[in-house]
């Protein structure tokens, strides 16, 4: 060994250096603070990873440091009997020897802890792992678990629960407990789950090892996975665009556009959104990383658990392959075995199925189910017949509307397939309803039977894909411009059409179509609009065109013209003198009589035209050319018509209205002009006649117009001299009518004067005479009211006074009983004399008022006096008065 290798080497204090002696294979831990020199045999050595050592630098080691929220995975520990003084062994500074190791065991030492490796040791420091509420850890025991470890018992509870555990709003948990005498066990092989929900910290007890989430993070990208070729593409260059850098308005139209891709399904729409969504917060986590103060990662053996929203479900199966499903609001944590599902999900999530009243599901029963539990899961209101469903029945759901989520007894089935389907692709399986307008209509087959019928709008209408199906009927291009475009024009095309919709054919005004199917036809007049029968098409008719109708040149068409059809033929005579004349002729026409024999003739156009062409010749070869040149209208006519006036075509039903003769001339050239020479000859001497004919009647006309004049004249020389002597008559009567107004005039109003006059002197006697009655009245009214003034006046002092008399007698009355009482025991002399005393003073007082009481009364003092004491002790002085008076008591 050189020198180098022979200098001392330090060991500081938690250090360690393992050295090999070449002669006697022994290993020596050098345990700090020491110092080891090397001797020719010895060579610094470390573990190579494969149970052998290797040359190590020549240097110490550290210590395995595991700080607190750490804990340390050792490989081969010491035994138990050589573990006193630490956590992996005693040392003592400076060499030590080999330490017994139970080799292919592994030990969880929690931190803080330092120690040093033995040879044949091997350490991985690890952080405690970190738990949200929604992760959760997966262990495997791989050998006896140490009991004395901190979350031991944690362990153990958490291998109490062998099945999924749901924690819902209400914080139950569904747990499915093992039996109890499986709890204090734990066998090795066995897999737990760790939630996070039951602890934010977990260090792993020796014999229990953390399963990595490599199968986890795999099964994530299952959706993106499935995308089509296209599909997956265009995620690959948004997915660059993100990572190139996007603001957050670009980003948020990037999503709207995506979101509006109707050409994409929607499945995958929410699986390439996921992704960008994905794509963008790990860009901004990293962006907060380079910027800011380090964000806490997610533990790499934590796995998350499914959060489902109150319209998410999620399905898991067991060991056993049984499925689960599973509602939400809730924290799904699977079992140790279970797996989730995640073809079509969006990321182990599905959506519930929101039906409307116009969507349904197709389901088929796959487990035997009760109608009561059926109900249950069905939306409120479904009607339910039998007593229990079997497997293979189903059932078409239709929304309330409402949110369906599935379940385990029943398998929902795509209607375009008929295969079992699973996913968020919802418009793949919901079957819609088909809104038909009024004037359309859709065809529908019968699985059962293979017939189609038609339905027909106004209404909405649901397929049953269990036993219908929505019929395509495809058209070629010729029939849908034959049937279709005739109506609507701007539908014209030039390939075959595959309609969803029933065929509306638009019938115009005054048209008609024959309608044939294997059940028979019929005729439909417009104007209309009809829908055909999934096997009805309409006739075609070959109608003659051009020119010359002879059949040539045809038009297809479906539509006949019943009313005020009118068509031109150009055709050739021969007259009797053997000259060819052209002629054109316009004929206008109807149908009538039944009308499925309109449509006998395949071209009437032609058939029509033969006719007429026949019948014209053999009547032309009866007259000269002349004739026919002159009168051909009624040539045609009379040989058309006849006496009845009527052409009709038994045939088709097609009756001849009017034949008009447009022009009709010679065929030959020089014939022609010859004709043409000598009509033009007539013509001109005609002219020239009606010319000298025309000056012959104006100068007849001119002569009487010239005579009428002269007599207008004297006639109008007569009426003015009549109009002056009337006018001088008028005068005169005028003036004498004058005068004599004058005078009639002068007499009223002298007549007016005096009658004036006479009325003004009656007048002022009329007047004198009322005024002198009117003052006699009114002064008869003022006696009158004086008088019963003074009668009213009386009546009330008369009034007064009584009530005064009254009043003074009571009080008298009143004063002499109390004072006859006082007086009672007196004397009867005393009593005497003091009785007229009394009276001898009421006597003065009545004699100073009896006169006012008198007057007022309408009576004497006496008599008064003697009425106002009457019944009273005073009576007798009164009569006595009377006695010496001499009037009558």
């Amino acid at each position: 060994m050189s020198v180098e290798t022979r200098q001392k080497i330090p060991v500081p204090r938690r250090s360690f250096l393992w050295s090999l002696n070449e002669t006697s294979g022994e290993i020596l831990t050098h345990v700090g603070p020491t110092e080891f020199t090397p001797s020719a045999n010895d060579r610094i050595v470390k573990s190579n990873g494969r149970g052998g050592y290797e040359q190590a630098r020549m240097e110490a080691c550290p210590f395995v440091v595991a700080r607190d929220g750490e804990y340390v995975l050792l490989q081969n520990p010491v035994t138990h009997k050589d573990e006193d003084g630490g956590a992996n062994g005693s040392y003592v500074p400076g060499g030590n020897k080999e330490k017994s190791l139970e080799m292919g065991t592994t030990r969880v030492i929690p931190g803080p802890c330092a120690f040093p490796l033995w040879p044949g040791q091997s350490a991985e420091v690890r952080n405690a792992h970190k738990l949200g509420a929604n992760h959760y850890l997966l262990v495997e025991v791989v050998s006896d678990v140490d009991e004395q470890a901190p979350y031991y018992e944690l362990v153990r509870r958490s291998a109490e629960q062998a099945s999924v555990v749901i924690e819902a709003d209400a914080g139950d948990d569904e747990e499915d407990a093992t039996p109890e005498a499986e709890r204090r066990r734990l066998v090795i092989g066995q897999r737990i789950v760790i939630q996070g929900r039951h602890t934010q910290l977990f260090i792993p007890p020796t014999g229990i090892e953390v399963v990595p989430a490599i199968e986890e993070r795999a099964d994530e990208g299952d959706g993106v996975a499935n995308l089509p070729g296209p599909q997956a593409d265009e995620l690959i260059s948004l997915l660059q665009q993100v990572e190139s850098g996007l603001t957050v308005r670009q980003f948020s139209v990037l999503k709207n556009e995506l979101r509006h891709r109707t050409e994409i399904q929607s499945a995958h729409r929410a699986i390439m959104l996921t992704a960008l969504d994905d794509a963008w917060n790990t860009r901004g986590a990293a962006r907060k990383s380079r910027g800011g103060p380090a964000t806490e990662q997610l533990d790499p053996y934590a796995r998350k658990a499914v959060v489902l929203g109150p319209k998410n479900y999620c399905i898991l199966f067991d060991a056993d392959g049984n499925p689960r499903i599973v509602r939400g609001p809730a924290r799904v944590f699977p079992g140790p075995h279970d797996r989730f599902l995640h073809r079509g999900s969006r990321r182990r999530v599905y959506d519930a199925y929101e039906l409307s009243e116009n969507q349904a599901l197709w389901l088929r029963i796959i487990t035997p189910i009760s109608r009561e539990e059926l109900a249950k899961r069905l939306p409120a209101g479904f009607a339910l017949e039998l007593d229990r469903y079997p497997a293979g029945h189903e059932l078409l759901v239709r929304g309330r509307p409402s949110v369906f989520f599935p379940f385990i007894e029943a398998e929902i089935i795509n209607p375009r397939t008929g295969e079992p389907h699973v996913g968020n692709d919802h418009d793949e399986v919901v079957v819609d309803a088909i809104g038909i307008d009024q004037k359309s209509g859709i065809y529908v087959r019968d699985l059962r039977t293979g017939m189609v019928k038609m339905v027909r709008g106004e209404t909405t209408y649901l397929v049953d894909p269990r036993h219908e199906a929505h019929v395509q009927r495809r058209v070629p291009a010729d029939h849908w411009n034959l049937w279709i475009a005739h109506g609507e024009t701007q539908k014209r095309v030039e390939k075959d059409v595959l309609t969803p919709w029933a065929l509306s054919v638009i019938v115009p005004n005054n048209e008609a179509i024959l309608i044939t199917s294997r059940h028979g036809r019929r005729v439909v007049v417009g104007p209309r609009t009809e829908l055909l029968e999934y096997e009805e098409q309409l006739t075609p008719l070959r109608l003659a065109k051009g020119v010359s109708k002879d059949g040539h040149q045809s038009v297809t068409t479906c539509f006949l013209r019943v009313q005020g059809g009118r068509l031109a033929d150009n055709f050739e005579v021969e007259s009797a003198d053997y000259v060819r004349l052209k002629v054109r002729l316009g004929v206008a026409g109807h149908f009538e009589g039944e009308p499925e024999a309109w449509f006998s003739v395949e071209d009437p156009v032609k058939l029509l035209a033969d006719v007429l062409r026949a019948r014209l010749r053999r009547g032309a070869r009866k007259h000269p050319a002349t004739k026919l040149l002159a009168s051909f209208p009624d040539v045609v006519e009379e040989t058309l018509f006849g006496e009845d006036g009527k052409l009709s075509f038994p045939e088709n039903g097609m009756t001849i209205d009017a034949v008009d003769v447009l022009s009709c001339q010679i065929a030959d050239a020089e014939l022609a002009r010859a004709f043409a020479d000598v009509q033009r000859e007539a013509v001109a001497l005609q002219l020239k006649d009606e010319q000298a004919a025309r000056r012959l009647v104006s100068s007849r006309l001119k002569d009487a117009l010239d005579a009428e004049e002269s007599t207008l004249q004297q006639r109008a020389h007569g009426r003015l001299a009549e109009t002056q002597r009337l006018e001088l008559e008028d005068e005169h009567g005028i003036e004498q009518r004058r005068i004599e107004l004058t005078a009639t005039r002068a007499e009223l109003e002298q007549a007016r004067r005096h009658e004036a006059q006479t009325r003004d002197g009656d007048f002022d006697r009329t007047q004198k005479s009322a005024t002198a009655e009117l003052q006699a009245k009114l002064r008869q009214l003022a006696a009158e009211a004086e008088a019963r003034a003074a009668e009213i006046v009386g009546s009330v002092r008369l009034s007064q006074a009584e009530t005064e008399a009254e009043v003074i007698r009571k009080t008298a009355m009143t004063q002499a009983e109390a004072d006859a009482v006082r007086l009672r025991a007196i004397e009867k002399e005393l009593v005497g004399a003091l009785q007229s005393a009394a009276d001898s003073e009421v006597m003065k007082a009545a004699a100073q008022n009896m006169n006012l009481v008198a007057l007022l009364g309408g009576r004497t003092p006496a008599e008064l006096f003697g009425h106002l004491l009457q019944g009273t002790p005073l009576q007798r002085t009164v009569e006595g008065m009377k006695g010496r008076s001499g009037e009558p008591s």
